[in-house]
């Protein structure tokens, strides 16, 4: 990833978290095109023409474009903020507790971000299947979701891109967000 320093002056590229690379950005496009990039770049120069952030304000609206997503809880993780949030336990995710569920990880616990990820890829799953749902009983619900997202949304996509998007993850049955490697501190 780049690194920067306070002023914006690059400071060189470094081999660490690249989620970072989206941190020295603005939040907005230039912290896209250096995630962007950086993703290229893990992938041997893959060109990545789109991208699509969503900041955590837009999580409500996104659920409540499917409704209630239901996520079975896999570890201990979340117990200690939500006592009734247990491994083994399903979990009906609202408006009110899907922040919590998809960003809390424990800053004491080594490697807890690898159980955040692991909770973001549940309700990814379980919330695409709902969308997958919805997309077959209408279409249009992409385009509604689109409109209802814009003012959490910094994408570089347009409709008609979300369209093709969307008809093509409604015929994949899951996808893995992990790249293979190993947690170091």
């Amino acid at each position: 990833i780049e690194m920067f320093d306070q002023s914006g002056k690059s400071l060189g590229k470094t081999t660490d978290h690249i989620s970072l690379s989206y941190a020295y950005g603005d939040g907005k496009d230039q912290s896209c095109r250096l995630t962007k990039e950086a993703v290229s770049n893990l992938f041997y120069q893959i060109p990545i023409e789109g991208y699509c952030a969503i900041s955590m304000d837009g999580l409500p609206t996104l659920l409540e474009t499917v409704g209630t997503v239901e996520v079975e809880i896999s570890d201990i993780s979340l117990q200690s903020v939500e006592p009734s949030w247990k491994a083994g336990s399903t979990v009906t995710l609202t408006p009110e507790n899907i922040e919590m569920f998809v960003r809390y990880r424990d800053t004491k616990t080594g490697q807890s971000a690898l159980d955040r990820l692991s909770r973001q890829q549940v309700f990814l799953e379980a919330w695409g299947a709902k969308m997958k749902e919805a997309y077959r009983a209408d279409e249009s619900v992409v385009t509604t979701l689109y409109e209802q997202m814009q003012p959490y949304l910094v994408t570089n996509m347009g409709t008609d891109q979300f369209l093709k998007l969307a008809e093509r993850a409604s015929t994949i049955a899951s996808v893995n967000m992990t790249v293979p490697g190993e947690g170091k501190e």
